[in-house]
């Protein structure tokens, strides 16, 4: 599934459908990112830590009514509870946050970052660099008094340190654009940056988000936690506890860095 989809050229755009569940009909769909991850540890394989608070984002379909005309305008579904969810997906890619050599062309650029404005181009793409699910469907969630389709990226981690971002695009497997055979991506956005520390500098993990903790009682498995999960110092860690990091190492060579009890799980 790595190399789905193709079709970007009517990303975010009213789509005309032939096929699917939305065929004879004229639709435009969007995604924003609704939670950003905010940091993560760098992956090893004896200690992997998602990304966290888990990436997530959500979709919205509208109809489009009189699509190309002066009277165009759109209507948003009212109840995302009957949606056909089976086939909807979204996948994630991975950019590194840093400035692009100067002699990058215009072209490659696919994103500047809302804040420092560091042009993000395609070339610098690190999805390989990813852990985890990278393929999510979408989970139907109450939330800001309204039923959502938010797609909940749980498990993802990264193997490299620095900063990144996550771009999300969605699409449905079962749909297909008018005269057109490819799968079609329907909407994209790119994610807030966010830190992947070594193991060393990691500094702990807030408590969970409220937004978290909601999910999680929709039966979404995550980890959720109600306390902040601190780094403690080898001075503040149990003889026993001590003894045993000293047989364990990373596959960076450190040491793994316990933490405060944790009473969320």
């Amino acid at each position: 599934m790595s190399s789905l989809p193709r079709g970007t050229g009517l990303i975010d755009q009213p789509i005309p459908y032939s096929s699917g569940q939305y065929r004879g009909f004229t639709m435009r769909t969007r995604v924003r990112e609704l939670q950003k991850a905010v940091l993560g540890r760098k992956y090893a394989n004896v200690d992997r830590r998602p990304l966290d608070p888990p990436p997530v984002i959500s979709m919205s379909i509208s109809a489009v009514r009189d699509a190309g005309t002066s009277r165009q305008r759109e209507e948003e579904i009212e109840d995302y509870g009957e949606v056909q969810t089976a086939g909807l997906m979204c996948t994630v890619d991975l950019f590194p946050v840093i400035p692009p050599p100067p002699e990058h062309p215009l072209t490659d650029i696919v994103y500047r970052e809302r804040h420092t404005g560091i042009p993000i181009l395609e070339s610098s793409k690190m999805t390989t660099s990813l852990v985890g699910a990278t393929f999510v469907q979408p989970n139907l969630i109450d939330w800001e008094g309204k039923r959502q389709l938010m797609f909940v990226f749980s498990d993802l981690a990264v193997r490299q340190e620095g900063q990144f971002l996550l771009r999300y695009r969605v699409f449905d497997l079962f749909a297909r654009a008018h005269g057109q055979s490819d799968l079609t991506i329907q909407a994209e956005c790119f994610g807030g940056v966010f830190r992947v520390y070594s193991t060393k500098e990691f500094p702990g993990l807030p408590p969970s988000t409220e937004l978290t903790k909601h999910i999680q009682r929709y039966g979404v498995r995550l980890n959720a936690r109600e306390t902040e999960r601190k780094r403690r110092k080898p001075s503040e860690r149990p003889p026993e506890e001590a003894g045993q990091s000293k047989k364990r190492k990373h596959e960076d060579g450190s040491d793994p860095e316990p933490y405060e009890h944790d009473s969320g799980g």
